[in-house]
């Protein structure tokens, strides 16, 4: 194992450039790892069997961070990436991947995470759900800032560990109907009154077509609410705002958003503000799987924790005897309330709890006999709700996990606990990001 240099614990190896440094592994977020004194030097954007050199950006006691100077010798994995933005732009990591060997990269890392931190090798690895690697992304949110001294304005992602924001032009991990709108909606909030006072923008896509979320932290002038307006209407798009006290108001368009969900052809109804998986169809095939993996029957009583709007329990409801939800803000229960009224399914109910805390026992639904259990919790994981949903002995848990190491930690409660790891399967719900979905099926 070659050494690189000689580390310092102080930071007075960052900045240092290390020549003709070696890649022999890459982790599960998709960064080439090198070593010197037996601790790791991870390096965004490097593959295995490549030579760079390195800039030291971070050195740190048990591992060291750095970026790539000089490609010496790439690996025959390296592709062009496709954006232009990508080497200043901090929303995509693996654009210098095709698409399956990004799942590839992404798979042995969900592997070997599951080896180390729940010590178990998964029985069975499910196929990957994948799509489109392009034009998938129907929710984006761009900064803005605007340069007093240049008196221009930015809008755009942000660095990579930074504020400061790229000036965007294109996007192509966005569906090509919001894409098309990063140069116009630009012009407009660089020409308003008020530019200095903005925050962000949200894009999403919807039933009801484009929708936009403008951010500001002074009230709109009448002069600028003329403008927005008229831009609205001339692209026919949706127009929202949010000032300071926090207030959505609909300028233009429909207030009322939905999106469709294949399985069991529903509607579900969203606020511009509500959170909404990202990718539309790995979202239909995501619900389909764990519908199937839970093997729902007619007599099923059903636990859905983290439920959000719905986005499980109401196709879940369509096929069992009873469904409950639970989640945690009390806005997106009274949203899933509403979407069972408006797709008229009356087996399912919804209950706000704080899932992190240690009371679970105490809640009105916690008696019920749930004999199948699915849980979609936020990158934090599900820790203090483990030892609860392994008391109530389901015979199927289906995990849906944005974090793999979180997944594979809170997994070793329930294998502690008698229960199997059947599958373990890949989400690819983020291509060109680092970022893994997976979804994990315990049986009893």
């Amino acid at each position: 194992m070659a050494q690189f240099f000689k580390a310092k614990r102080t930071n007075s190896a960052k900045n240092h450039i290390i020549k003709d440094v070696h890649v022999e592994k890459v982790d599960h977020q998709g960064r080439g790892i090198a070593y010197f004194k037996n601790s790791p030097l991870f390096i965004e954007g490097g593959l295995v069997g490549e030579s760079l050199d390195i800039q030291i950006v971070e050195n740190k006691k048990n591992y060291s961070t750095g970026v790539i100077k000089k490609v010496n010798r790439a690996s025959v994995m390296r592709v062009a990436p496709t954006c232009p933005h990508y080497e200043e732009c901090g929303g995509c990591q693996l654009q210098h991947l095709a698409q399956d060997n990004q799942i590839a990269i992404k798979l042995e890392g969900l592997q070997s995470l599951f080896k180390r931190f729940a010590k178990h090798q998964p029985l069975q690895l499910a196929q990957p759900i994948i799509d489109d690697a392009w034009g998938y992304r129907r929710t984006a949110r761009f900064g803005v800032q605007f340069d007093n001294k240049s008196k221009k304005l930015k809008m755009g992602f942000r660095r990579s560990a930074s504020n400061d924001l790229i000036e965007q032009r294109v996007c192509p991990v966005l569906v090509p109907e919001l894409a098309l709108f990063i140069q116009p909606l630009k012009n407009l909030l660089a020409n308003l009154q008020g530019k200095a006072d903005l925050g962000h923008v949200e894009l999403i896509y919807s039933d009801q077509g484009v929708v936009v979320l403008l951010r500001h932290m002074k009230n709109l002038s009448d002069a600028d609410v003329a403008a927005i307006k008229a831009f609205a209407t001339d692209h026919q798009i949706n127009f929202f705002s949010q000032g300071s006290t926090r207030q959505v108001v609909c300028l233009v368009g429909q207030e009322k958003l939905t999106y469709q969900l294949d399985e069991g052809q529903l509607s579900l109804s969203f606020a511009v503000t509500d959170f909404l998986q990202v990718n539309a169809k790995i979202n239909q095939k995501m619900v389909t799987q764990a519908l199937q993996w839970l093997q729902l029957e007619a007599q099923d009583v059903v636990l859905d924790l983290f439920c959000g709007l719905g986005n499980f329990t109401l196709p879940m409801a369509q096929k069992v005897a009873r469904v409950v939800g639970v989640e945690g803000v009390q806005k997106m229960v009274d949203r899933a309330r509403f979407n069972a009224q408006l797709n008229d399914i009356d087996n399912s109910e919804f209950y706000q709890a704080d899932l992190s805390a240690d009371n679970l026992k105490k809640q009105p639904w916690s008696p019920l006999d749930f004999n199948k259990i699915l849980l979609d919790p936020a990158r934090a994981g599900a820790q203090d709700c483990m030892a609860f949903i392994a008391a109530k002995k389901p015979t199927h848990i289906v995990y849906v996990s944005c974090d793999p190491l979180t997944l594979a930690r809170d997994s070793q409660i329930l294998l502690e606990k008698g229960y199997k790891l059947a599958k373990l399967g890949l989400i690819d719900m983020f291509p060109q990001t680092k970022h893994v979905e997976s979804m994990a099926l315990f049986l009893k």
